[in-house]
């Protein structure tokens, strides 16, 4: 799946703000509709990328969406072309279980292909169609009357979803991009109105971390060896008074994971938020366990295995231990595995990055640690440019910010199957890391931001703060 994602936002009221690509005006309100009725999301790293082409995978994504807030149920659907897990397969199904949308003869949906303005048009005119609300306006000067989209193009002109040219023209063949398809779907809901089982307000999605106005500070950075004295003094540690097993940062609040509860991090104290259940990481509603991942709703497993919705890659069987986190806007979950996926020396691991709304498998890249025998101790993702990663080894622990945009996407690949672990050199360009800082912990676990410049992380059984020698955002 080769970074063709969801196209959705969030947010009402300052949506703009939440990105870092999208200026004030008439556009970012539109967004803002969207975004608050969940409809459409933007990336990981806090962009919108409002002019990049929407494809067929998308559309489904955002017509899975209204479909669901009408109250429509999916049925089965299957294409050659959609492997189990993907992200867009339970849209998928809604759009089809209406006829909105429809796959090719030979059995397959290609998804990947652009959508045009005209393919757009008929779309939204099958569902104003379905609660007869289209309105007809004059055909444009580029589209016959005996256009296949000509019907569809009178009705959505005439409903106002979609506007013609500056010169009057429609283009039917035109690719539609992500602003525009943020337009047509805020005209949509405003026409749907109270059709809709979910309004559009804030509290519908979680608020957005508004990305920051200069890139982050590198202050103290340098680039990530193979291992070996960096030159850096190691940060200051503060044992706590506080036991866990696990930490982790969702939302911006500290969640502890204890022997028996799951507890959150409040102003007063430990205040506990469920039970602990067998679980490896917990990040309400999300609880990571041997060989699934659950939701308190579903329970997710690698694909082909029994107990659950197939999403996971198939390796992830050989999982037993990992960790969660969550991206500030609450839209992708990153899974990681602790150690290589397989009984050999090897020093690749997994970042596996799904989708939460549906839940589906994204993306997934491969981080290399720094030398056979190390492991992932804990990830975190507080703020969209600052994924972080806290690997161990030996009697030293290193924290690195990651960029996924540098690594390989190999999801539904054939390396989900396994064996990437056993090559050497890895024959897939892993994602980037850079050393922020040394931390002088033998044992760590888990990997919370409790501010810019302070981590927390498990060590005897005790939380433990970072002090880190910069500011990351």
């Amino acid at each position: 799946m080769k970074r063709v994602g969801a196209t959705v936002l969030f947010l009402m009221g300052v949506a703009w703000a939440a990105f870092s690509d999208i200026p004030p005006g008439p556009l970012a309100e539109q967004v803002e509709r969207v975004v608050a009725a969940g409809w459409l999301q933007g990336y990981p790293d806090g962009t919108f990328r409002g002019q990049e082409p929407v494809n067929r995978y998308q559309l489904a994504a955002a017509l899975g969406r209204v479909l669901k807030d009408l109250g429509v149920e999916a049925q089965l659907v299957e294409f050659r072309d959609v492997p189990k897990g993907h992200w867009a397969l339970e849209p998928l199904a809604l759009a089809v279980s209406w006829g909105l949308i429809t796959g090719y003869p030979d059995g397959t949906f290609r998804g990947t292909e652009p959508l045009t303005r005209g393919a757009l048009a008929v779309v939204l005119a099958k569902l104003l169609d379905r609660f007869s609300l289209a309105k007809e306006a004059p055909l444009p000067w580029d589209v016959p009357a005996n256009h296949w989209a000509a019907s569809a193009v009178r009705k959505v002109l005439g409903t106002g979803l979609m506007d013609p040219n500056p010169d009057g023209s429609f283009g039917v063949e035109a690719k539609v991009n992500r602003y525009q398809l943020a337009r047509a779907l805020a005209a949509l809901h405003g026409v749907m109105g109270s059709r809709l089982t979910k309004p559009a307000s804030p509290s519908s999605q979680p608020a957005a971390q508004p990305a920051p106005s200069s890139p982050h500070s590198t202050a103290g950075l340098m680039p990530a060896g193979e291992g070996g004295a960096s030159g850096m003094r190691p940060a200051p540690v503060e044992v706590m008074e506080v036991p866990g097993r696990w930490v982790g940062t969702s939302l911006g609040r500290t969640v502890v994971l204890g022997e028996e509860k799951v507890y959150r991090i409040a102003p007063g104290g430990l205040e506990e938020i469920g039970a602990a259940s067998a679980a490896m990481a917990v990040l309400p509603p999300w609880v990571l366990k041997a060989g699934a991942l659950e939701d308190g709703r579903q329970r997710y497993v690698p694909v082909g295995a029994p107990g659950g919705k197939g999403v996971l890659p198939p390796v992830f069987k050989n999982m037993k231990e990992g960790h969660l986190a969550l991206d500030p806007s609450g839209n992708y979950l990153l899974l990681a595995n602790a150690r290589p996926l397989c009984d050999c020396p090897s020093r690749a691991v997994r970042l596996v990055l799904l989708l939460t709304n549906p839940v589906g498998l994204y993306a997934e890249y491969v981080y290399l640690l720094d030398e056979v025998g190390a492991k992932v101790a804990g990830i975190a993702w507080p703020e969209a440019k600052n994924l972080l990663v806290l690997e161990t080894s030996g009697q030293k622990a290193r924290l690195y910010r990651v960029n996924l945009n540098a690594g390989e996407d190999i999801a539904f690949s054939a390396w989900d199957e396994g064996g990437l672990e056993e090559r050497s050199p890895v024959p897939v360009r892993p994602v980037a890391k850079v050393l922020v800082a040394e931390v002088p912990l033998a044992e760590a676990w888990g990997l919370g931001a409790e501010a810019p410049d302070r981590l927390l992380t498990v060590a005897a059984g005790k939380l433990v703060r970072v002090q880190l020698p910069t500011t990351l955002w």
